[in-house]
């Protein structure tokens, strides 16, 4: 659906999700376990995701970045008894173990970081899960949280559906979110824009971010 509501950035945060070495680099473990192409979608939206991260800056939207960080003794994970969607794919991955450069941000992610509390670690899918971030969004008065990053269909989806439940509205900018599956991807895009929020584009949101700036100036 369109973005044609009034969109204050003063009540807007942003968020990039795990745009790491270990889901984006050719040298990470996904690269490494599946293949360059398999991280050639979340790669190329890097740039485009960075250019907004600029732009909600110059408007003064707080902006976070998280980073997925696995232990190789989890024990929680350890506990399941039914095997992980990468089990039943026949592969192990040792993906973003802490302490690794797996789990680090991407260097051109990373040079965008302007202070550490902007870093949420997280340990499962979700932004929400057991982290600082939602008392973080109440304290900075964010109503409207922007999502991008990676993975579509696992963490990005996880986010937007527990941003939803805690009555956030969702802005996805399309071109600023990747999976590494075409028909995944657009099925998190399609129900998000049904039931969880818009799916936009980047452009199309800082012009209302820019768009809602000007009204007040002229009122």
């Amino acid at each position: 659906m369109p973005l044609d509501v009034d969109l204050d950035p003063r009540e807007c945060g942003l968020v990039v999700v795990d745009l790491q070495n270990g889901f984006c680099h050719p040298e990470g473990s996904r690269g490494r376990a599946f293949g360059p192409d398999s991280v050639v979608m979340p790669a190329a939206i890097v740039p485009r995701t960075i250019q907004l991260v600029r732009d909600a800056r110059e408007l003064g939207v707080p902006v976070w970045f998280t980073r997925q960080v696995h232990f190789p003794d989890d024990a929680g994970r350890a506990r399941r008894r039914l095997p992980s969607h990468l089990e039943r794919r026949g592969v192990r991955l040792d993906l973003c173990h802490e302490g690794t450069w797996d789990a680090d941000l991407l260097d051109e992610v990373a040079a965008e970081v302007r202070a550490p509390e902007e870093v949420v670690v997280k340990h499962r899918a979700s932004a929400f899960f057991e982290t600082r971030f939602p008392g973080e969004l109440r304290m900075r008065g964010v109503q409207v949280l922007v999502v991008t990053g990676t993975t579509t269909s696992f963490c990005i989806d996880s986010t937007i559906r527990d941003a939803y439940a805690r009555d956030l509205d969702v802005v996805v900018p399309g071109d600023c979110v990747a999976d590494t599956d075409v028909a995944a991807h657009e099925a998190v895009l399609a129900t998000t824009d049904r039931f969880h929020g818009v799916v936009t584009t980047a452009d199309e949101l800082t012009a209302r971010w820019h768009a809602c700036l000007a009204s007040q100036d002229i009122a």
